[in-house]
C-alpha cells in the first residue's frame, strides 16, 4: 500500500540524513521506524478499538495512478472529444467499472451540451406549435377576421414535418446516448466485434 504525508523540508532533510547514515533510502527507513514502533512490545497491551475517522463513504479520497506516457497521451486522445479532462476521463470509467447499471446517468460534456441544445430547440419547436394553435383557436372564434382555412393547412403541413424532425431527433438522441452508455460499459466492443 502507498501511503502519503506532508512533512516540513527540514524534517525530510534530518530523514534523508539519518536513513542514508543506515544504509538506506527514505522510504525503507520509514517503514522500518514505523514497523518496529507499531510492533514494540508495549504496545501488545493496546486495546483494538473500531477503526475510526475513515470518513463516509461519499467523501472524496485522492488516489494516485502511475502511468504509461502512451496510456495518458491515449487518454488524452480520447478524453478530447467528449470535452473531458484526464482527471474526468479517469473517474468516469472508474465509475461506470463498477457499477453496470449507473444510478444516474453521467453524461459526457459534449454529449450533456448536444442534450441541452436540443432541448432547447424541442422547446421552440413546442412554442411555435403552442403559437399556431393559438392562431387557429382565434380563427376558429364566431366573427374572426382570421381564416381558419389558411391557418390550418399549412400549420397541418407543418405539423407532419415537426412530426418527422422529431422522430429523427428522438432517435439520433438514442443513439447518441446509447453509444456513450456502451462506450462507458464496453458493450460497444461486443456489438462491433
Amino acid at each position: 500500500m502507498n501511503v502519503g504525508l506532508r512533512l516540513k523540508d527540514e524534517l525530510v532533510a534530518e530523514i534523508d540524513r539519518v536513513a542514508a547514515a543506515n544504509g538506506q533510502n527514505r522510504s525503507s527507513w520509514m517503514a522500518s521506524v514505523l514497523a518496529n514502533a507499531v510492533l514494540a512490545p508495549e504496545n501488545d497491551d493496546i486495546p483494538v478499538l473500531p477503526i475510526q475517522g475513515r470518513g463516509h463513504s461519499d467523501d472524496l479520497v485522492r488516489v494516485t495512478v502511475r502511468l504509461e506516457r502512451s496510456e495518458i497521451e491515449g487518454i488524452d486522445t480520447v478524453a478530447a472529444p467528449m470535452r473531458m479532462t484526464r482527471n474526468e476521463w479517469i473517474k468516469r470509467t472508474l465509475r461506470w467499472q463498477l457499477w453496470d447499471k449507473a444510478g444516474v446517468l453521467r453524461l459526457a460534456p459534449a454529449t450533456q451540451a448536444e442534450i441541452v441544445r436540443l432541448r432547447k430547440q424541442v422547446l421552440l419547436i413546442g412554442r411555435n406549435i403552442n403559437q399556431a394553435v393559438h392562431a387557429m383557436n382565434a380563427a376558429n372564434q364566431p366573427e374572426s377576421s382570421l381564416d381558419i382555412a389558411r391557418i390550418a393547412g399549412p400549420f397541418s403541413e407543418k405539423c407532419e414535418e415537426l412530426k418527422a424532425l422529431l422522430f429523427a431527433t428522438r432517435l439520433a438522441l438514442s443513439a447518441s446516448i446509447g453509444a456513450e452508455v456502451g462506450y462507458w460499459t464496453e458493450t460497444y466492443r461486443t456489438s462491433g466485434a
